[in-house]
């Protein structure tokens, strides 16, 4: 699910407030949420694949 997520940026790598069902941005844009979920998320799944449970990311 993340590898389809990173391909509904913008050429800069940027997204929308939301992301529609066809990919589409919508709503404000630049997003800073948008971006930190995607940070966080991508940290998440990392330390799950390396140590196999989730622990709290700071």
């Amino acid at each position: 699910m993340l590898d389809k997520m990173l391909t509904y940026a913008n050429p800069l790598g940027l997204y929308a407030e939301e992301i529609g069902l066809t990919g589409e941005q919508l709503g404000n844009f630049p997003q800073a949420f948008s971006h930190l979920s995607l940070i966080n998320t991508a940290i998440r799944l990392n330390h799950r694949l390396d140590h196999g449970v989730l622990a709290t990311v700071a």
